[in-house]
């Protein structure tokens, strides 16, 4: 009698390998789908209280002119001017 199951165990082998590339697959895009959806709404949701803001005469947020001040420096620091 021949048991020669090798080529089930192959098969076996493949289409678990098979299944998990397009498990893996289908998770990536669902989460890639996700992501797209999820900034699309917050774009629009920061769109929607910009226009809220104009709408109720607030002025629009703009970064400082000077930019961000150097941090203080330690009393007696190289680096203080005097």
């Amino acid at each position: 009698m021949n048991d020669d199951y090798g080529w089930a165990a192959g098969l076996g082998i493949g289409m678990f390998l098979l299944v998990a590339v397009i498990y893996l697959g289908i998770l990536a895009l669902s989460l890639w789908i996700t992501y797209l959806i999820i900034r699309t709404a917050v774009k629009n949701g920061i769109l929607k209280a910009d226009e809220e803001r104009a709408r109720r005469g607030y002025p629009a947020m703009t970064p400082p002119r000077g930019g961000y001040a150097a941090p203080p420096s330690a009393p007696g620091s190289p680096y203080q001017q005097p």
